[in-house]
């Protein structure tokens, strides 16, 4: 036995040797750091918030960018788009019939699933509140590869059109606020007042559509037609069925082996297979798109996720300089902590430990502080990450949207945290534990502790601790400029001109859908709430409108002259489309006058416009649509038609009546290129029965605007104890809502904590090196003064290295900041990338703190008593 295993003992031995050993360094380390408090708290308190932060943001990024939206195969997953063939290209949703045929046999995919976005009031009574919901085909969950998580999901019989079986599939998150009680599946919910049956739970996280938001319930296809009925009256458009209702976005999982550019070969077939089943009074064929699903946005046309990409870069480059920033500081400590420890490393070497058992037990060291430092850094990303979802999920709120993300951290990112300890351990301890290592036993023993081992000027202006100090000013600039951009965005978005006047304006929002009111009798409702408003104390101007600017939704028509010649295919696939957009919003006189928005020219809706469905079709369009369709000549008079016909049976041609002044929907327009245009039409011809009632009231005063409210509500509810009212808030308030403000704000937040990390690890990092400076330097200071040197000179031989160290880093750095200003262009919010004063004062920051810092121990150094060196040891 002995002969065929003998060899096993000795590796026993070795392994349990090689334990015993490392078990001996652990000790040892928490010995040596229960030693040294200040220094242990410190690095632990450095780490924690370097690991930390690289934390909490690789779990937005792992929550938002990285998690496939699609359970399952996500990269088979497409969406699918129709588009009018010619020169407009116009997008369009797909009927059901057209839905079926995409379902169909095919070479192109395996299956396709529709998904209608809508609203819905949830609840019932007092507690009835409004949100989105997503109806969707049978195979909705299978073809993206959702399993519930409780129950079923609905069956074809269901989804058949106009089938109107009341079943609801409840989201997790509704589920997980219930109690996750056993019984919810077979529960009742009311939905629009009507009583559903819940017959499943999506799964946690859910959405498929979107990475960020998800629905608050979901309903099958076959109660379109019940839905569709609150928001008007046409019967054709209330019909899933009929070829004219184009209501469907369409997600497909491509044939095995199939990706998007090879498909694109095989769909001329389904666009041929599409045209055949136009109406007769379509105009053009039509086209087939796929591409890549957008993990954000909900669009009828193809769309990319613009700068979220390059942001979620940015976030975890700036997260990365922090940490490196941090082990650059902590290297700095080790080092001097090294330099402290060369006698009794020299005394272990000298009594037989080897190199590699001195680097074995500094890395040890390095480990445990990484440990307790990343453990600490979980805590706080657990802890901003809870504030960050809040900040989301109150946001969504707004919207009437639940987050779908899931930003806490989880087994991917507790695995990158570990990551993060291994990589700061390397970082940090790797470099002083080999110059430990590197000990010369002899020379060590000799030397006494204040002794400068180093000699010369430039010697000491470029030892190894200075140039990492210098490494730390020059990234913690970079940091503080990128803030200082973020900042200054952040600052014109608060303060621009929106070219309307929200002050002193309450908004009432009015849903008459949720008790599926009949058209007729909801304009006469919502005439009488106006009336009310208008005849208020206090009240200037009353309106309805079905589009709020900075209300975070954008309804978008395209307009072209009507004696425009009609789109032909062009020959040059690039050709430009002909017609503009415009935002398109329906209002009620007084709307206009109620925000703050002048008519320059022409005149407004009257009320009987925008009432009767049958007058003639009028619109009323900004400046810069009129200049846009007319540039020659006086729109008011005009005739526009839509390129793309309504499906309503109304005419497409409308007379332009009035001409109004330009303003913004968002933040992000561009007021003088015309970024986003306006088109308005009497409510009537494009009848909602959800609108914002706005009141204009003569104090604009914000605490009197407050009062108004409660005024304004208490007038509505005498006039009608049953009005929807779903909220009712300055228009001030609901600006600072804007969801492109908020992501404006939250880049500014993010990246000014970066810099002020930075900033903090930058200061305590030269503040630490020019006191170890000063006191391994305290016998050469007294020699010095006993020579005759006065603490002016003594103050200015420290004070002079700090600051040509520091205009050192601050010149790199302003060269380092540009570069990313460069970077960061396309996410800036009017700010150049170059700007000087993000720049300057990020400098001018930077170099005040840092000859701070080099100022305290400058000042302790003038305090050397030359007899007390001269004896010190």
């Amino acid at each position: 036995m002995y002969f065929g295993h003998g060899w096993v003992y000795p590796v026993q031995s070795q392994l349990h040797a090689a334990m015993t050993n490392l078990l001996k360094d652990f000790r040892h380390a928490f010995r040596l750091l229960a030693k040294s408090p200040g220094f242990t708290a410190t690095a632990i308190l450095t780490l924690a918030v370097a690991i930390g932060v690289n934390s909490a943001i690789f779990s937005l990024v792992n929550g938002l960018i990285l998690k496939p939206v699609i359970p399952e195969k996500a990269q088979e997953v497409v969406s699918v788009y129709s588009v009018r063939k010619d020169a407009s290209r116009d997008y369009r949703q797909f009927s059901y019939a057209e839905y079926t045929a995409l379902r169909e046999k095919n070479e192109v995919f395996t299956d396709a699933a529709a998904v209608n976005f809508n609203l819905a009031g949830i609840g019932q009574g007092d507690a009835m509140r409004r949100s989105f919901v997503f109806m969707v085909s049978e195979n909705f969950f299978s073809t993206l590869g959702a399993r519930p998580a409780a129950g079923r999901f609905f069956t074809a019989e269901e989804s058949r059109a106009n089938a109107n079986i009341p079943v609801v599939v409840a989201s997790y998150n509704l589920w997980q606020r219930s109690g996750r009680r056993p019984d919810f599946v077979g529960s009742t919910l009311f939905v629009n007042g009507r009583p559903h049956t819940v017959v499943g739970v999506s799964p946690k996280g859910f959405s498929g559509v979107s990475a960020l938001i998800a629905p608050e319930i979901w309903l099958p296809l076959g109660l379109f037609s019940e839905l569709a009925a609150s928001f008007g009256d046409v019967r054709e458009v209330n019909d899933l069925a009929s070829p004219k209702n184009y209501t469907l976005n369409v997600m497909a999982r491509l044939q095995p082996g199939l990706t998007v550019e090879s498909a694109k070969a095989r769909l001329p077939v389904l666009a041929g297979r599409l045209t055949a089943l136009q109406p007769a009074d379509a105009v053009g064929t039509r086209d087939v798109q796929i591409t890549v699903p957008s993990r954000f946005s909900l669009s009828t046309g193809p769309e990319d996720d613009g700068p979220v990409g390059l942001m979620a870069t940015l976030l975890l480059a700036m997260a990365g300089v922090v940490l490196l920033i941090a082990c650059l500081n902590l290297a700095n400590m080790l080092l001097a902590r090294g330099t402290g420890r060369a006698r009794e490393m020299a005394v272990r070497l000298a009594i037989g430990a080897t190199r590699g058992q001195i680097i074995s037990q500094l890395l040890v060291e390095g480990l445990v502080l990484a440990v307790a430092g990343g453990a600490a850094g979980i805590l706080l990303a657990y802890w901003t990450n809870s504030l960050l979802e809040t900040s989301f999920t109150t946001l969504l709120d707004s919207m009437n949207f639940s987050l779908s993300a899931q930003l806490q951290p989880d087994v991917t990112v507790l695995a990158v945290t570990v990551f993060f300890c291994l990589l700061a351990t390397l970082l940090f301890s790797l470099g002083p534990a080999l110059k430990a290592a590197r000990t010369d036993v002899v020379s060590d023993l000799k030397a006494q502790a204040g002794d400068a081992n180093v000699a010369g000027r430039w010697n000491r202006f470029f030892a190894p601790r200075h140039l990492l100090v210098m490494a730390q000013m020059t990234l913690s600039l970079v940091l503080l400029f990128a803030a200082g951009l973020f900042f200054r965005g952040a600052l014109k978005a608060s303060g621009m001109n929106p070219g309307f006047h929200a002050a002193g304006v309450v908004l009432s929002e009015l849903d008459f859908s949720l008790a599926n009111t009949p058209q007729g009798e909801a304009t006469a409702r919502m005439s009488a709430a106006v009336e009310r408003a208008r005849s208020t104390p206090g009240v200037t101007a009353a309106g309805l409108t079905t589009l709020l600017p900075y209300g975070n939704i954008t309804n978008v028509a395209r307009l072209i002259p009507a004696d425009a010649p009609p789109a032909v295919d062009p020959v040059d696939p690039k050709a430009p489309r002909p017609g503009f957009n415009g935002v398109y919003a329906a209002i009620t006189p007084g709307y206009l006058d109620s925000i703050g928005v002048k008519i320059l020219r022409g005149r407004d809706f009257t009320e009987n416009e925008a009432r009767e469905k049958g007058t003639r079709r009028v619109a009323i369009i900004d400046e810069g649509m009129a200049q846009k369709l007319f540039p020659n000549r006086d729109a008011v008079g005009q005739h526009v038609r839509f390129t793309q016909a309504p499906t309503d049976g109304l005419p497409n041609e409308m007379e332009i009546i009035g001409v109004v002044s330009r303003h913004r929907h968002d933040i992000t327009d561009d007021h003088d290129g015309g970024a986003r245009r306006r088109l308005y039409v009497p409510l009537a011809q494009n009848y909602s029965a959800s609108v914002m009632l706005t009141t204009h009231f003569a104090n604009e005063n914000p605490a009197a605007t407050l009062q108004a409210v409660a005024t304004l509500r208490k007038e509505l509810r005498e006039l009608d104890a049953s009005l929807p009212i779903l909220q009712m808030t300055p228009f001030t308030m609901l600006m600072e809502k804007s969801i492109t403000l908020w992501i404006i704000r939250l880049g500014a937040v993010l990246f000014g904590v970066f810099g002020i990390i930075a900033l903090l690890l930058a200061v305590v990092g030269v503040y630490g090196v020019k006191s170890y400076a000063v006191e391994r330097r305290t016998r050469e200071i007294g020699i010095r003064m006993a020579l005759g040197a006065n603490p002016g000179d003594v103050f200015a031989l420290v004070m002079k290295q700090g600051a040509l160290q520091t205009a050192v880093s601050v010149t790199v750095g302003v060269v380092l900041s540009l570069l990313v200003g460069q970077a960061l262009a396309a996410i800036l919010f009017q700010v150049s990338p170059m700007d000087p004063v993000a720049l300057g004062a990020s400098a001018l920051t930077l170099t005040v703190a840092t000859l701070l810092a080099c100022f305290l121990p400058a000042r302790r150094a003038t305090r050397v008593s030359p007899m007390t060196a001269l004896r010190s040891e």
